[in-house]
């Protein structure tokens, strides 16, 4: 009786909530952004890398004129040039000046940040003679020859220095300049980069969280209608489109508007649609509940007909039971009438009369005469010590119940177990609430024929038990009453158990 057992969650809510389009756009847009101040600051510091280095090296060639300059200038010797050259007017602080004659490194020291002259340790003078071999620089009998400016590590810093022929050919003279200077600025323009880059990077965010926020808010709002119609009962009855919640985000100027504009006339198209399917049910429910009422009259003069002509008239064997035949069918085409006239009345809303209905009694009732009507099935009973109070039409509700018996019976074969459970429940909206279910161990109910279980005259074919019996109104006229009494019906099913479950307000006491 009942289907299978169906998630309603989205396929995809296992694999993790997926980002909403305005994170991703923010998120898209601070990528770009830092990919772009990365790429700026490290052209920038390229720029002035090379440009300090450009101005470090003209530094150190002037430097070494002035050094050399000023020894000629000073001395009639390689001694009291180097001397002289030791001393230079106007060398900064920090400024190596030393001199290799015959690859021997003669004399080498720099001044210090107070003005004085600083000797250099023997590790560094012996780095200054691997790198003047490295360097391949020999003293030329021409003079003018020049190695460098290159790089150096020495125990005092790194250096950039010059290597220069002599050209009194007393030797050759190395000049350097610290490299702290422009590592410095290096790094400050880095850490500088870094924190404006950062501070625009943050600005943009939350500008840009502003901005798409706004930018987004008609599509936002499409989402809600979007969900407030998709939370729309759209398959009966009279339904009211929010057509005018579209309307603000409706501006075919923009992209975000041409979606608003195309969802609001898809909105109207469906309003018409609904309109149109409305006029349609409408004319037909009517026109089945003036037939069904047309039809009660002959109906009833068929079978007190056939009953005066069974009491009156003799007849063959063979037609009695032709007469026989008439009245039976006679009785169930009643019974079908009848059930579209329930179904007419139901669909046209009109209000239940309502009383104090126990559950407890009519279920006993009822699964007693099915017990006599049926005794190739086994039924069983789960009820509560207390009665349960329910508002609504007893004649109704007994009939809610009979169905879903009756359907279980004769879809399930003999020796099914037919449980029906009685008991109360918290409701989403009402409180208390009754849940009445029918159950049964038979073979259960195809996944394609739940989908429309409840529809009019829908019967599955190849049915559990392969019976056919029935006009397919049961379950139909069992989900308009529970409607019309406030109610919800829900159906499981597999093989080896189908659950009908019943939930109706119940009763203030």
């Amino acid at each position: 009786m009942s289907t299978e057992g169906t998630d309603a969650r989205p396929r995809g809510a296992g694999l993790g909530r997926a980002l909403q389009l305005r994170t991703k756009l923010l998120l898209t847009v601070l990528a770009l952004l830092t990919v772009a101040c990365a790429a700026v600051g490290a052209l920038g510091l390229a720029a002035l890398n090379v440009s300090l280095g450009e101005q470090l090296d003209r530094q150190v060639r002037d430097a070494s004129f002035r050094a050399i300059e000023h020894g000629v200038r000073a001395a009639a010797g390689p001694s009291e040039e180097l001397e002289a050259m030791m001393e230079v007017p106007a060398q900064g602080a920090g400024t190596l000046n030393a001199r290799i004659v015959d690859g021997e490194v003669v004399r080498a020291g720099l001044f210090a940040a107070d003005g004085t002259r600083q000797e250099l340790t023997d590790a560094d003078r012996q780095r200054i003679g691997e790198l003047v071999t490295e360097l391949g620089a020999e003293s030329d009998e021409d003079g003018g020859e020049q190695w460098g400016p290159v790089d150096v590590e020495l125990a005092v810093g790194g250096y950039r220095v010059l290597v220069v022929d002599d050209p009194w050919d007393w030797g050759l003279v190395l000049t350097g300049l610290p490299l702290a200077d422009k590592e410095d600025t290096l790094r400050s323009f880095g850490v500088s980069t870094a924190a404006i880059s950062t501070g625009a990077i943050a600005a943009t965010g939350l500008l840009g969280l502003v901005v798409v926020r706004r930018t987004l808010r008609p599509v936002e709002r499409l989402s809600e209608v979007a969900t407030r119609v998709s939370e729309l009962d759209l398959d009966h009855g009279e339904v009211v489109l929010p057509v005018g919640a579209v309307a603000p985000a409706a501006h075919p100027d923009t992209e975000v508007g041409r979606l608003g504009h195309a969802f609001g006339r898809m909105l109207d198209n469906v309003g018409h649609a609904l309109i149109a399917r409305q006029l349609s049910e409408t004319r037909v429910r009517r026109f089945v509940a003036d037939a069904s009422h047309e039809l009660r009259t002959p109906l009833a003069s068929i079978r007190g007909y056939a009953e005066l002509i069974r009491l009156s008239e003799p007849m063959s064997p063979q037609g009695r039971s032709s007469l026989s035949r008439v009245e039976s069918e006679a009785a169930r085409m009643t019974a079908l009438v009848e059930d579209l006239l329930l179904l007419a009345r139901l669909d046209e809303g009109r209000a239940v009369v309502t009383e104090d209905v126990d559950l407890l009694e009519l279920v006993v009732e009822t699964v007693s005469d099915l017990r006599v009507a049926a005794p190739g099935h086994v039924w069983r009973l789960e009820l509560p010590d207390e009665p349960v109070l329910v508002r609504g039409d007893p004649a109704q509700l007994r009939q809610v119940l009979i169905n879903l018996l009756a359907n279980a019976h004769q879809h399930t074969p003999a020796g099914t177990t037919v449980t029906t459970s009685l008991g109360t429940g918290r409701g989403p909206e009402t409180g208390g609430e009754a849940v009445l279910a029918v159950g049964d161990d038979g073979p259960g109910i195809g996944a394609d024929f739940l989908e429309h279980i409840f529809a009019r005259f829908a019967r599955e074919d190849h049915s559990r038990a392969g019976s056919s019996r029935g006009a397919g109104l049961g379950l139909s006229i069992v989900e308009a009453i529970v409607r019309a009494h406030h109610g919800r019906i829900d159906v499981s099913s597999l093989p080896g158990s189908t659950r009908f479950t019943v939930r109706l307000p119940m009763a203030d006491r």
